[in-house]
């Protein structure tokens, strides 16, 4: 057998075994890494959504807690924070576009004759949306208006669009839509339907987004009313402390004022050409109990006596 096919079959020989080896490396390579991800999976939580009705409702401090009950009847709680993805969503009457310091959106103003109309909105409860006024790319005669409302009558409201000021025209025939986007918990109501992602950890559900879908259309008196009051009751009263600061102030100014005055009165004598008053005495001529003047008391200065001159005296020895 020649050589070189002896050499030729152990060169072909040695590349299949390194092959084979380097095949072996990198399969155990993959295999590795699948099983490190298969563990990380096995560790971490994966995403659970759950649906359900609310049945109660409990706000305390910033967060809220809702107890959701599912369709077996089963109930959880889930606690709203600040983190949380919340949002509810429902429908309201005409009375939210009457509202100052509403904020309104709309996707479809329509500009005609140099007028902007529309027929449907959104008012945005909490979080408030982006502002501005723009018209659509596509068509040129719809803008979307954004912003809150600063002033308003039966068949208008005009809104403070990013520093522009837009008069909005309520349709009229047309049906109107009302749209209710909230992120205030307290606007979710008992019986309401609830979709909440978010994972299971120690037995316990931990929410990363709520959304809230109410039965029944929202009332703008009930909601702003109920705002004010929330609002008015934030406001800080004076304390006691300050109050009664306040009257020792006053009385101590008063004392003051009164002791003043009442030296003032005892120096100021009567006006020249008034009559004195009954029972004044100024030169304490008169008697005490009958008021008449005394006899015994003198009604002038009297004059001093003459002295003796000691003149006199020796001129009589």
């Amino acid at each position: 057998m020649p050589r070189s096919f002896v050499l030729r079959r152990n060169h072909f020989g040695q590349s299949v075994v390194c092959g084979l080896a380097i095949a072996a490396l990198v399969g155990s390579l993959f295999m590795s890494a699948d099983a490190v991800a298969q563990s990380k999976k096995k560790g971490a939580a994966e995403p659970e959504k759950k649906s359900g009705k609310i049945a109660e409702v409990e706000k305390k401090g910033k967060t809220s807690t809702l107890k959701v009950e599912e369709a077996d009847g089963e109930t959880f709680d889930v606690l709203v924070t600040s983190k949380v993805n919340f949002m509810v969503h429902g429908t309201g009457d005409s009375g939210f576009l009457k509202h100052p310091k509403a904020f309104v959106s709309s996707e479809k103003v329509i500009m005609a004759n140099n007028q902007y109309f529309g027929k449907q909105f959104t008012v945005h409860l909490g979080l408030p949306p982006e502002a501005g006024f723009e018209a659509n790319p596509d068509n040129p005669e719809v803008y979307r208006v954004a912003g809150q409302i600063v002033d308003f009558d039966e068949s208008t409201f005009t809104v403070n669009a990013g520093g522009r000021q837009c008069k909005v025209n309520i349709e009229q025939g047309a049906d109107l839509s009302v749209a209710v986007e909230s992120t205030d918990p307290e606007h979710a109501t008992v019986g309401s339907e609830v979709e909440v992602e978010g994972t299971a950890k120690n037995g316990k559900f931990h929410a990363t987004a709520v959304m809230v879908t109410l039965g029944k259309p929202l009332v703008a008196e009930e909601v702003f009313s109920a705002r004010d009051k929330k609002v008015g009751k934030s406001k800080v009263a004076p304390t006691k402390s300050a109050k009664k600061t306040s009257k020792s102030d006053r009385a101590e100014k008063g004392d003051k004022g009164d002791k003043a005055d009442g030296e003032d009165k005892g120096d100021e004598a009567a006006p020249a050409g008034e009559p004195l008053k009954p029972g004044a005495d100024p030169f304490n001529v008169l008697d005490n109990k009958t008021g008449k003047k005394d006899a015994k008391k003198k009604t002038g200065a009297g004059k001093p006596k003459a002295k003796k001159s000691t003149d006199d005296g020796d001129m009589n020895n």
